[in-house]
Order: C-alpha cells, then sequence, then structure tokens
C-alpha cells in the first residue's frame, strides 16, 4: 500500500519586525520517521555596499593588451589609495591573458582581471561609479549589504529548525502519532541574500551623484534565507 504523501504551507512570523521566517514545507511520512523540509529567513540593516569591477582589455599585441591593463589597474589603485581603502575592504584576483580568435581567424589577446569592493559608505557607491565611468572602465556593478550577515544566517537558521518542528508537530498530531526525536538534519541549501529594497542593485550612473534626494533616503534591508531538511522519530500514541 502507497503511503500518503501530505503537503502543508504555513507562514510563520518571528519577533517584533526584526526578522521573518517563512516556509514551504514538504513532509512525507516514512514508517516511524517524519522528513520535513523548511525555510527560515531573517532581515537585517543593509548598512554596506560592495562593488565588483572588471578590468577586460583586448589588442591585436599581447604586450599592448597587457601593458593597457596595467595602466588602468595602477589608476583604480591610486584611486583606492587616495579614498583611503583598508586592505580588508578589497579583494582581488591576479591580471589573465589569453588569446582572442577573431572572425577573421586572426589571434588577438584579451586580459582580464575581477576586483572586489566593500564600501562602508553606501553613498560613496555613487560617486565611485561615476570617476569610474569618465576613466573609462564599463565593467562594474553594486549592491547593498549588511555586516551583520552572519548574524541574520544564524537566526535564519533558528527559525528554519524552529519551522520545521511546529510542521512536523501539527502533522504528526493530525496522524494520530506523536513527534519523537530529531534523526537527522540536512542544511540543503542556502539562498543568496538580496536587498529587499526598491534598489536592489546600483548600476552604472550618468548623471552627478549630488541632485537632491535619492533612493538612498529609504531605509535598507537585506534578506538572508536558510533552508533545512529535519527528520523526526514519530511514535504511536
Amino acid at each position: 500500500m502507497k503511503k500518503p504523501l501530505i503537503i502543508l504551507l504555513l507562514f510563520f512570523t518571528a519577533g517584533a519586525g526584526a526578522a521573518t521566517a517563512q516556509q514551504q514545507p514538504e513532509a512525507k511520512q516514512n514508517g516511524h520517521r517524519l522528513s520535513i523540509s523548511a525555510t527560515g529567513e531573517a532581515v537585517v540593516p543593509a548598512d554596506i555596499a560592495t562593488m565588483s569591477i572588471n578590468i577586460s582589455i583586448h589588442a591585436p599585441e599581447a604586450d599592448s593588451a597587457f601593458r593597457i591593463h596595467k595602466e588602468r589597474e595602477q589608476f583604480l589603485s591610486s584611486l583606492l589609495q587616495e579614498l583611503n581603502f583598508d586592505d580588508e575592504q578589497i579583494s582581488y584576483q591576479p591580471i589573465t591573458i589569453r588569446p582572442d580568435r577573431q572572425r577573421n581567424g586572426s589571434v588577438h589577446s584579451a586580459t582580464s582581471q575581477r576586483i572586489q569592493l566593500q564600501l562602508a559608505d553606501i553613498e560613496l557607491l555613487s560617486e565611485l561609479q561615476m570617476t569610474l565611468i569618465q576613466n573609462g572602465f564599463d565593467n562594474f556593478s553594486g549592491n547593498l549589504s549588511s555586516t551583520k550577515l552572519e548574524q541574520a544566517g544564524n537566526d535564519a537558521l533558528r527559525f528554519a529548525i524552529s519551522n520545521a518542528r511546529q510542521d512536523a508537530e501539527i502533522l504528526a498530531e493530525a496522524a494520530g502519532r506523536s513527534l519523537g526525536n530529531v534523526v537527522s538534519i540536512d542544511h540543503t541549501s542556502d539562498v543568496s541574500y538580496q536587498a529587499a529594497s526598491r534598489s536592489e542593485s546600483v548600476q552604472a550612473l550618468s548623471s552627478v551623484a549630488d541632485m537632491g534626494p535619492s533612493m538612498f533616503d529609504f531605509t535598507q534591508t537585506v534578506r538572508v534565507q536558510k533552508r533545512v531538511s529535519v527528520v523526526f522519530e514519530i511514535n504511536d500514541l
């Protein structure tokens, strides 16, 4: 005889607006065990910005491509020093150079390098992008983030486990059984955080930064989600 498949949809809110938890659990009864998948979510203020800059140069000759790339890299390095960036705020990959075959069969050279920045001042993001545009950079993007992501991740995990237990208790009761011990917990996914605001991503700007009101006047938040699968024992009443 096939065992019944029980699906439960539940919305759960925790805290006083500081953190919330959502889930779309999937429950499966297997003998004397019950498997629950649940999602927990926490919300924290967006208090920093992150920026990814890609330097990529194409030229017929490798030495020309490398020279232009180094000039672009040196400009960016000097700019970051002028803005008093710390080493902890900068991560980067080394320059790579590769052959770049053209449609006519000739082989040019292409360089690439990715630099990632963390900005303590969110509004500096616009100014930095304007400066990059004015100096030939055309491949970069910015996003909002938070210094409290680790804390939010821990809270989201706790909410996910709590949600799983609540669902399991309801399902066990509905099946005429009682919930037992936890058999296993699997952290199956970690949904990337995103800014829960009107402006999730700040792209290259084409106007001056200081032009009165902006989206930065609105409170920005970041949502962190964690998904878990928990297996419980279920006992006869």
